[in-house]
C-alpha cells in the first residue's frame, strides 16, 4: 500500500504553530530537503511551507555576505581548546548539564538564535535578537525550562540546516521518510560522502561559535551526538565527553510527553494513524538504536576523557558534582567558574520539574524493550527501587 493510500489522523494538533526546527535554512538547503521527499507536503501544511520558504531567502542573501565576510576567519580558526560533547538520550537533563557548564566564562555553546540561524549569526548575532524580541515563548512548550535567542540550544537544530537535511529531525516533518531518516542517528548506513558533509558541517559550527566567542572551548550538546561518538572521535580524538543518563521510565514517559508537542509542531505531511499510534514503538526503536551505539562506542573515547553521571545525582547537588566532572576532566578553571555556576543553580531555585505518572504498563514495556540500559547503568525496574 503507498503512502497515498494508508490511513491518516483526521484531525490534526498545533496546526498554526511556527515553532519548525527547519526554520532559518537558506533556500538552496530548503530545496534540496524538498526535493528529496518530491516536494510532498501536506495541504493542511501549506503555511508552514510558505513561512519557512519566506525566511528562507532573508537567511540565502545574509549567509552569502557572512561568507565573504568572515569566510577565512571562520576558515583559518584552530579548535583549541577541543569541544567538550555532553551526550545522553534525550529527557535525560543534557540541557540542564548543557545550562550549567556553559555558565564557565571560559567556555561557549550554541545559542537559540544561532541555532536557528547557523548561516549568517556572526553578521547577525547583535542585531538580530533585538530586532526578533517577542517573537520565542518564554519557555519550551513541553516543559517549563527558560527560553530565549541567547538560551543554550541543541546544535542539531543547526546542523540539519548546514548539512542540507541530514539529521534525525527530517522525520519530524516528514513522517511518510520516518525510516529514511532514522539513519541519521548514527550515520552508519549513510554513504561516506554524507558521513563527510556532516563531520564538516559540525567543523565549521564548532569554528564559527569560537570565532564569535574570542577562541572560547565550544560546550556541544545534542541527544543525536550519544550514537555518532565514533564520528566526532575521527575529528576530535581528544575531546572531552560528559554523558548524563536517568531512569530508563522517567525517559521514556518524558519523551512521549515531548514528541506529542514537537512532532506536532513540524509536520509538513499529514501524519498516518499508524504513525501516531505506534509512538511507544518508534520511540522504543530510537532509544534502543541511541543507547545500543553508546554501551559500544564509549570504550573507543580516551581513559580520563569520559565521565557518566546520573541526573538524579546531579540534581540538588550540581555545584559538587561539576565540581567532580571538572576534576576528572581536567577542564581547569574552576575558582573563576564557580561564583557563576553558584549564582545560576541558585537562580533554579522554584523550578518545577515534571512528574510524568509511570503505570505497570509502562514499566513493563520500557524494561522489556531498553533492558540493556537498566544491565548497563544499573538501574533496577522501577524508579522507587523495586525489582
Amino acid at each position: 500500500m503507498t503512502a497515498d493510500r494508508v490511513a491518516r489522523v483526521a484531525e490534526l494538533q498545533d496546526r498554526w504553530s511556527q515553532d519548525q526546527l527547519v526554520a532559518g535554512i537558506p533556500l538552496g538547503g530548503w530545496l534540496r530537503i524538498l526535493a528529496r521527499q518530491g516536494f510532498r507536503v501536506s495541504p493542511a501544511y501549506l503555511h508552514r511551507l510558505l513561512s519557512i520558504s519566506a525566511l528562507a531567502l532573508p537567511s540565502t542573501l545574509l549567509g552569502a555576505l557572512e561568507s565573504v565576510l568572515y569566510g577565512r576567519r571562520v576558515a583559518a580558526q584552530a579548535i583549541d581548546p577541543v569541544p567538550l560533547f555532553i551526550v545522553g538520550h534525550w529527557r535525560s537533563g543534557t540541557t540542564h548539564l548543557h545550562n550549567l557548564i556553559g555558565k564557565d566564562p571560559r567556555h561557549t555553546y550554541c545559542t537559540v538564535y544561532q541555532a536557528v540561524f547557523p548561516h549568517h549569526f556572526l553578521l547577525t548575532g547583535r542585531v538580530g535578537p533585538r530586532l526578533l524580541r517577542g517573537a520565542l515563548s518564554e519557555t519550551r512548550t513541553y516543559d517549563a525550562v527558560k527560553q530565549g535567542w541567547h538560551e543554550e540550544a541543541e546544535d542539531e537544530i543547526a546542523l540539519i540546516k548546514l548539512t542540507k537535511g541530514l539529521s534525525f529531525y527530517g522525520a519530524l516533518m516528514f513522517p511518510d521518510a520516518a525510516e529514511d531518516f532514522e539513519r541519521y542517528v548514527d550515520f552508519r548506513d549513510a554513504p561516506p560522502e554524507e558521513r563527510r558533509r556532516w563531520q564538516d558541517a559540525l567543523d565549521h559550527l564548532i569554528r564559527k561559535l569560537m570565532v564569535a566567542s574570542g577562541g572560547n572551548r565550544v560546550v556541544v550538546k545534542s541527544c543525536p551526538h550519544t550514537a555518532r561518538i565514533p564520528l566526532i572521535l575521527e575529528r576530535y580524538p581528544t575531546a572531552r565527553f560528559v554523558h548524563i543518563h536517568r531512569h530508563p521510565a522517567r525517559v521514556f514517559a518524558s519523551m512521549l510527553h515531548m514528541r506529542e508537542k514537537v512532532d506536532w509542531e513540524n509536520f509538513l505531511q499529514r501524519p498516518t494513524e499508524a504513525f501516531v499510534s505506534d509512538r511507544w514503538d518508534l520511540t522504543a526503536r530510537l532509544g534502543e538504536r541511541v543507547f545500543s551505539r553508546l554501551a559500544e562506542d564509549r570504550a573507543r573515547i580516551p581513559e580520563g576523557h569520559l565521565v557518566e553521571i546520573a541526573y538524579d545525582d546531579l540534581c540538588g547537588d550540581e555545584v559538587a558534582r561539576v565540581r567532580d566532572l571538572y576534576e576528572r576532566l581536567d577542564l581547569g578553571g574552576w575558582d573563576a567558574y564557580e561564583p557563576h555556576l553558584r549564582a545560576y543553580v541558585d537562580s533554579l531555585q522554584g523550578y518545577q520539574r515534571n512528574r510524568l505518572p509511570l503505570d505497570e504498563a509502562l514499566l513493563d514495556y520500557v524494561y522489556d524493550r531498553w533492558r540493556l540500559v537498566y544491565d548497563t547503568w544499573g538501574y533496577p525496574r522501577s524508579p522507587d527501587g523495586h525489582l
